[in-house]
């Protein structure tokens, strides 16, 4: 058998979950499959068991999420490495990647998020990095990377990289 990814879900605090969906549907143009009270769902292909990202409403999201906000109101060393996390490099910090269909898609996304970061500050959006071939600092001479923090999903798994393969 075959092994390959085929989702992936993010638990989110209830009181989000309608704001999490109207971030991803004026980012994303993915197909909503589902939207009901305890699950949203996304899928990226025809086919939803073969890319398919779900956000499901859970009290103990929220609770984390509470408790993350007293520790980085603190001065222990957990908040200090909560920042650090927040302030590290976005390729090395945990995100899903995405690949998009080429560099005109690339860059329609990314202006959109940046949009999104100046005029919805309730969204959350924040465009934490951008990676263009021959920049300097691009890894390749052919991928464009795009890295994107909804910050309504609870660190630090809230980031998203968007790819796309020159020409």
């Amino acid at each position: 058998m075959q092994h390959s990814w085929n989702h992936q879900n993010y638990a989110v605090p209830p009181e989000r979950l309608k704001l999490v969906e109207e971030a991803i549907d004026l980012l994303f143009a993915w197909d909503k499959f589902v939207a009901k009270p305890h699950l949203l769902g996304y899928r990226l292909t025809d086919d939803m068991h073969e890319g398919a990202i779900y956000f499901r409403p859970s009290a103990a999201a929220r609770a984390l999420e509470e408790a993350l906000d007293r520790l980085r109101a603190g001065d222990g060393d957990l908040a200090a490495a909560l920042v650090a996390c927040d302030e590290l490099d976005a390729d090395y910090a945990d995100h899903s990647g995405i690949l998009v269909s080429g560099p005109a898609e690339w860059e329609n996304l990314l202006a959109r998020a940046e949009r999104l970061e100046r005029e919805r500050p309730d969204l959350q959006i924040r465009v934490v990095d951008v990676l263009r071939p021959g920049d300097g600092r691009a890894p390749t001479d052919f991928l464009y990377q795009a890295f994107l923090r909804i910050g309504l999903l609870t660190p630090p798994r809230n980031t998203f990289e968007i790819q796309a393969r020159k020409g």
